[in-house]
Order: structure tokens, then C-alpha cells, then sequence
């Protein structure tokens, strides 16, 4: 090796360390894509499915939608989505004006069963019962294996959060399947002050969940117990991972991953412009050039010394 080399690499650590971390930072990360599935604002009709009309509706005047949730009835309301077990978040505003002691409403995903106590679902839950009106983070596999807390006390391990009739509501659900997880977070929507957040793991995967829903489909607690108010704003989307690029296929179109079927309600993120994706060559060769000036002038010193 080169007299002088060593010393030189010694002397020339710290700025080292800061180009590489330059580098890091100039560099593109690659990091998974939220594509929008479906949303809407109630602006319009959405169109959403429902087996009783006459309660749970369309309000055009208010430009939401209405429910109206009781159990024994087997009522349902659901909007259809394109969904593969990837990642995804789901967001929504909800108002109960109405809640009746055994009473509850959900807003979640599920498959063509609609059912909330078996099968394959994940969803929020505003429910009065006898810890008070609580919040509710539920899902269940194709196994029947409940993964599931609320925000009671003794099931989250803080102070109980109630939520209040006539009180806005923003909720967000966010499932990751890479760390096998399910949160969600619920804050007032009027000044977006945080009511509760709580994650829950070990989930399995969830692949033949088809649509957005609510349902008292097989519920039967108590029939005299209604659950009644608006939903508004709903908008859900997956993440796809990262692409992995195959050799000797530059260019290649993307396809989507097994499973999943393209509809006509997804919408493509837009495309990046190549300003924003092509690797900075002319910054990194400056970088490059400064690296080098600075190490032989070190070098060159480490020698001259006596």
C-alpha cells in the first residue's frame, strides 16, 4: 500500500462518513405506493348496496349517508372494492346521533358473507354496552381467530375512552401485513384532537375481503336496540410493494400482484416525472470529485510531515 494511505483514511474519516450520508439522502429510496381503490364524499349518490332502503339511505339534502342499525334485522349496507390481501387504509367520518344501550354500528371490510362474528372481516365498531360507549378494533380470519381490544380499561391497558352521541368522528384503519397488524385511530373531527389509538398484531391474512360494509347480518343481541346517524367522506386504499426489477427486462410493463383484479373504481397514482425519479449523476459526481481532491491533499500531507 501507498505510504501515507493509512494516516490519510484515518484523518479523512469524518468526511467520509458525511459524503456517504449525503449520498444516502441524494439517493431515490424505493418504498411501497398507496394506491387510491375507492372514495367519496357524498357529494352523489354513491350507490351503495343496502337491503332496507328505507333506513339506511342517501341523504341528498345533507350529502351523507345514513344509517340506521338494529339488531335481528340482518340489514346490510356494502360498496364493493378490488382488494388482494395487500396492504391498505381505510379512513372515514362518522356521527352517531343515536346509540341504544346493546346497540352498536361497524364500518369496516369484509367478504360477500357480511358477517361480523365469523369468517373474514376487519372493522371499527362504536358499541354501547356494559363498559359504557366504547370503541371496538375487531378482525377475524378465515380460521374463526379473533384478534381484537377496545378502549376499556381493562382491555387496552389506559383509561377507558368513550365516544359521545352528536360528536364527529374521523377514523382511520391501517393494516400491514408484512408485521401482521391492524390499528386504528379516532379523532374528533371538528378540532382533529386524538381520541384513542391502539394496534392490534398476530393478524393472519385476509384475502377474499371484497367490500367496504356494515352489517347486523347474523346479530341478534338485542332487536329493540337501534344504533342511528351519518357516515361521510370514505376513502380506501392499498400499497403495493416495491417492484423488483428483472434482469434483462428493462422497462417491463408493472402487473399487478396475483390475485388482484383491476376495477373500474381504481384509480393509477399519477406518474412521476423523470425529474423526480432519475438518480442525480451530476451531484454525485461532484461529491465524487470533492472525495477525491480531499484525500490526496491528505495523503500529500501525511508524507510532507518529517
Amino acid at each position: 500500500m501507498c505510504p501515507g494511505i493509512l494516516p490519510a483514511l484515518r484523518r479523512f474519516s469524518p468526511v467520509i462518513v458525511v459524503l456517504l450520508a449525503s449520498c444516502a439522502l441524494i439517493l431515490p429510496c424505493q418504498a411501497a405506493t398507496p394506491t387510491l381503490v375507492y372514495s367519496t364524499d357524498f357529494s352523489s349518490d354513491p350507490g351503495w348496496v343496502t337491503n332496507n332502503p328505507v333506513t339506511n339511505y342517501y341523504d341528498a339534502e345533507k350529502g351523507m349517508f345514513h344509517y340506521y342499525m338494529r339488531s335481528g334485522t340482518g340489514a346490510y349496507v356494502y360498496q364493493p372494492v378490488s382488494y388482494g390481501g395487500e396492504a391498505f387504509t381505510l379512513s372515514f367520518d362518522i356521527l352517531p346521533e343515536r346509540t341504544d344501550y346493546q346497540a352498536s354500528v361497524n364500518f369496516g371490510l369484509g367478504d360477500s358473507d357480511q358477517l361480523t362474528e365469523q369468517r373474514q372481516t376487519m372493522f371499527t365498531e362504536f358499541d354501547n354496552g356494559q363498559y359504557g360507549r366504547i370503541l371496538w378494533i375487531r378482525s377475524i380470519d378465515l380460521l374463526n381467530q379473533r384478534r381484537e381490544a377496545s378502549s376499556y380499561f381493562l382491555s387496552y391497558g389506559g383509561p377507558t375512552v368513550q365516544f359521545t352521541d352528536g360528536t364527529w368522528y374521523h377514523a382511520i384503519m391501517d393494516y400491514r401485513p408484512d408485521s401482521r397488524s391492524l390499528s386504528l385511530a379516532v379523532y374528533r373531527r371538528n378540532d382533529s384532537q386524538a381520541v384513542w389509538h391502539y394496534t392490534v398484531d398476530k393478524l393472519s391474512s385476509f384475502p377474499t375481503m371484497n367490500r367496504i360494509y356494515m352489517s347486523k347480518v347474523g346479530e341478534s343481541e338485542n332487536p329493540s336496540a337501534i344504533a342511528e346517524g351519518f357516515i361521510d367522506n370514505v376513502a380506501f386504499s392499498i400499497s403495493f410493494p416495491p417492484e423488483t426489477p428483472q434482469p434483462g427486462t428493462p422497462g417491463a410493463p408493472v402487473t399487478s400482484p396475483p390475485g388482484v383484479s383491476e376495477a373500474p373504481t381504481r384509480v393509477s397514482p399519477p406518474e412521476a416525472s423523470p425529474e423526480a425519479t432519475r438518480t442525480p449523476v451530476t451531484v454525485l459526481t461532484v461529491l465524487g470529485a470533492l472525495f477525491l481532491a480531499a484525500f490526496c491533499t491528505v495523503a500529500v500531507r501525511g508524507r510532507r510531515k518529517p
